[in-house]
C-alpha cells in the first residue's frame, strides 16, 4: 500500500534542492494534483509551477514549468511512456524521470523542443549536469541521493506477496492485508487522463473483477500480467447497438 520506501525517500532528496533553487514567484511542490484539461488530471511526484496555479488544497491548475516523477515498479511504464506523452501534449517544457530500477540510478532530463521532448541529458551518481531552466540547479544525483545506497537493498529485499490475500464476505470486517492490497484502496497512486481512470499498484483478476462491478458497462484492462506492478485502466464501454 502507497509507494515504496525508497521511492519516498528519492522524492524528498530531490525535493530539497529543487525548492533553493525555484525562483520567486514560482512554488515546488510534492504529490500534488495536476489539472490539465477537464478530463485529465495526473498525480506529479514533484513539479514547479507559477504561484497562481496553485489552488485549493495543492491543487496545480493548467501546465507546470517542471515535473519530475520517480520511477516505482508500477509506475515505470507510465512514466517513461503514456504519462511522458501527456505532459508533452500538453506543452510541459520540463520532464525528469528517477529511475532507480536499474542496476544504477538515472536521471532523465529532457526538455520540450518544437512540441516534442529530447533528453538533454542521463545522469548517474557520477555525472553532473547543469541545469538552466526553469532554474539554475547544478543537478548531481551522487549528492543529491546520497542515501540510496543505505535504502536501495532494504527496497530491492523487500518482497511483500503481490498476490494479497481475497476481500473478506461483507459480514466481516476489512483487515489491512486485504485493504492494502486490493483495488481500489491498495493503489499507490490514481489519475484521470481523457476520461480514464488509471489506478496504480499491484492487480490480478480478483481486481478487475471488482472494478468491473464498481464501473459497470465500462471496459477495465489490466495492462500488465495479472499479479505484477503496473496499472488498471477503465475505458469507455461499448457504444449500444442502434
Amino acid at each position: 500500500m502507497g509507494h515504496s520506501l525508497l521511492h519516498q525517500v528519492l522524492v524528498s532528496d530531490l525535493a530539497v534542492p529543487v525548492a533553493l533553487a525555484t525562483d520567486a514567484g514560482h512554488r515546488s511542490l510534492t504529490g500534488p494534483g495536476v489539472r490539465l484539461d477537464d478530463d485529465t488530471w495526473l498525480r506529479a511526484d514533484l513539479l514547479v509551477c507559477r504561484e497562481e496555479q496553485v489552488g485549493g488544497r495543492g491543487r496545480v491548475e493548467g501546465t507546470p514549468l517542471l515535473v519530475a516523477e520517480v520511477v516505482s515498479p508500477a509506475s515505470r511504464s507510465r512514466d517513461l511512456g503514456g504519462k511522458k506523452n501527456a505532459y508533452q501534449r500538453f506543452g510541459v517544457p520540463h520532464y525528469w524521470v528517477v529511475d532507480p530500477t536499474g542496476d544504477e540510478l538515472v536521471v532523465h532530463v529532457h526538455e520540450l523542443i518544437d512540441g516534442v521532448y529530447a533528453e538533454r541529458a542521463a545522469v548517474t551518481p557520477g555525472d553532473h549536469h547543469l541545469i538552466d531552466e526553469p532554474f539554475r540547479l547544478d543537478l548531481a544525483p551522487g549528492s543529491i541521493f546520497d542515501r540510496i545506497s543505505r535504502w536501495a537493498g532494504r527496497w530491492r529485499g523487500n518482497t511483500m506477496e503481490r498476490t494479497g490475500p481475497d476481500l473478506p464476505s461483507c459480514e466481516e470486517p476489512i483487515l489491512v492485508d486485504a485493504f492494502g492490497h486490493r483495488w481500489p484502496t491498495g493503489a499507490e497512486k490514481v489519475e484521470l487522463e481523457d476520461g480514464c481512470p488509471i489506478f496504480y499498484g499491484e492487480w490480478d483478476e480478483r481486481d478487475v473483477a471488482i472494478a468491473e462491478r464498481t464501473y459497470p458497462g465500462r471496459v477495465v484492462r489490466l495492462d500488465q500480467p495479472p499479479g505484477e506492478p503496473g496499472t488498471i485502466t477503465i475505458l469507455p464501454g461499448p457504444e449500444p447497438a442502434p
